[in-house]
C-alpha cells in the first residue's frame, strides 16, 4: 500500500484525502511544516503533497529540507499553490519538487499526477536496489541477466512513428543480451517531439540497470523541461545526486534534440555524446551537430550549450552511439563520416526509412562477428529522423 502525506492547514487536505480515498493508499495529514518533517521521518511516505502556505515555514522550505536529507531525498513531492505563476513554478523547481498543481485542481488530474509520481518512485526504488546489490556482489547471475534484458527491452523498444510529418525510426543492437545504450522519443506538445540518445559507462547488468533508471529520469524530466540545455542540466544534477556517494565513477553521454514542427526548427544540446550527422536536403550538404558538453554524472551544476537550426523537407538526422563507427572505423573517424555522408546523399529521397536503416547497418555493423568478437564490440543504437 502506498503511503501519502498531505501537508495543509485548510480544507484542501480533506479534499485531497477524499480524492485519494478510493486509491490503494494510506493517507496521513500534517498541518504545519515542522509536523510534516516529523511525520516524513516517522512514516517514510512514498509521496508528499505540500501546500506552499503553512503556518510556520513555507511548503517550499519543507520540500527543500526533505530533498536535502539523504534519508528522505527520494520521496516524491507534489507542490500545491493557490496561483500558477512562472515564479511559483520556478520556486517549486528550485525547491526540488517533482511536480506542481494549482489549488483549484481537478480530482482526475490530481490522481493522475500522484499515480505517475508513485510509479516513478517504486520503479526507481527497485532499480536502485538491484543496481546496488549487483555492484556489491560483483557477479552476474543468469536470472538477473534475463530480468535485465526484459526490463531494458520494455523500456527501450524500437520506434517507428510519424509525428506531424516527421518520420522517426530506431534500432538497438546490444553487443551482449543487454547493454549500455539508451534512447527515447518523447512527444512534448502537439507540435514538438524530443529525441534523446546516450551511452552509459560500464557494461553488462549494471549498465543495463543504469539505462533503465535513466529512462525513468528522462521521461520525468523531459515532461517539465522542454529546452535541451535545461533538460540536460537537471538530468545531470539528478544523476550526480544519486551517485554522489558511489565509490566508482558513474556517468553517461547524452544528446538531446527537440524537433519543433511549427517553427520548423531543431533545438539541441549535448553532454559528451557522439555528434549526430545532419543532411541538408536543400543544399545537399552533410554536417555534424557539433555542440559539446560534460557527460552527465561527472560534475553537478554543469551548464550546456543550446543551438538551433531551421530544417527543410527531406532533411535527415542520424543519431547514433559510437558503437556504429567503432566496428570498422574506430581509428579513421573522417573516413566514417565521409562514408555515412555518401550513403545519406544517395538514399535521402527514399520514402521507407527502413531501407535507409538496413543500408546503414549493412555498411557499418559486423553481422558475421564471432561470439568472442562480439565481446570486444560496443552496443549500437540508431535513431533516424526525416523531416
Amino acid at each position: 500500500m502506498n503511503k501519502i502525506l498531505v501537508v495543509d492547514q485548510t480544507a484542501v487536505s480533506d479534499l485531497i484525502s477524499q480524492c485519494l480515498s478510493n486509491t490503494d493508499s494510506q493517507i496521513f495529514t500534517a498541518e504545519s511544516g515542522v509536523n510534516a518533517l516529523a511525520k516524513v521521518a516517522l512514516f517514510s511516505p512514498d509521496a508528499v503533497i505540500i501546500d506552499v502556505d503553512l503556518p510556520d515555514i513555507s511548503g517550499y522550505d519543507v520540500c527543500k529540507r526533505i530533498k536535502r536529507n539523504p534519508e528522505t531525498q527520494y520521496v516524491m513531492i507534489l507542490i500545491v499553490s493557490a496561483l500558477e505563476t512562472r515564479e511559483s513554478r520556478l520556486r517549486a523547481i528550485e525547491a526540488g519538487a517533482d511536480d506542481y498543481i494549482e489549488k483549484n485542481f481537478d480530482s482526475h488530474v490530481l490522481i493522475s499526477k500522484i499515480n505517475s509520481l508513485l510509479r516513478v518512485k517504486h520503479l526507481s526504488d527497485q532499480l536502485k536496489q538491484k543496481y546496488i546489490e549487483i555492484e556489491e556482489k560483483n557477479r552476474i547471475l543468469e536470472l538477473q541477466l534475463k530480468m535485465g534484458k526484459q526490463v531494458q527491452r520494455s523500456l527501450i523498444p524500437d520506434v517507428d512513428m510519424t509525428f506531424q510529418g516527421v518520420k522517426l525510426l530506431s534500432h538497438y543492437m546490444p553487443a551482449m543480451d543487454i547493454g549500455g545504450d539508451f534512447y527515447d522519443v518523447i512527444k512534448l506538445t502537439d507540435k514538438s517531439v524530443a529525441v534523446v540518445i546516450g551511452d552509459v559507462s560500464g557494461h553488462g547488468i549494471s549498465a543495463a540497470l543504469l539505462t533503465a533508471m535513466l529512462h525513468l529520469m528522462i521521461r520525468n524530466i523531459a515532461s517539465r523541461y522542454y529546452n535541451p540545455d535545461q533538460f540536460l542540466y537537471f538530468l545531470n544534477n539528478e544523476m550526480c545526486k544519486i551517485f554522489e556517494s558511489s565509490a566508482s565513477e558513474v556517468y553517461a553521454t547524452v544528446f538531446s534534440a527537440v524537433v519543433d514542427t511549427k517553427e520548423r526548427k531543431v533545438y539541441y544540446s549535448n553532454a559528451g555524446h557522439t555528434y549526430p550527422i545532419y543532411l541538408d536536403a536543400q543544399n545537399l550538404t552533410i554536417a555534424e551537430l557539433d555542440v559539446s558538453g560534460v557527460p552527465i554524472g561527472l560534475m553537478a551544476d554543469s551548464r550546456y550549450e543550446f543551438r538551433s537550426l531551421e530544417y527543410h523537407d527531406d532533411d535527415m538526422i542520424i543519431f547514433y552511439t559510437d558503437g556504429l563507427s567503432d566496428i570498422f572505423y574506430k581509428d579513421s573517424p573522417d573516413e566514417f563520416k565521409k562514408k555515412i555522408g555518401d550513403i545519406l546523399l544517395d538514399v535521402f529521397t527514399a520514402e521507407n526509412l527502413g531501407d535507409v536503416m538496413e543500408i546503414l547497418l549493412n555498411s557499418f555493423y559486423n553481422y558475421n562477428a564471432t561470439d568472442a568478437e562480439k565481446l570486444e564490440m560496443d552496443d549500437v543504437s540508431l535513431v533516424l529522423c526525416k523531416m
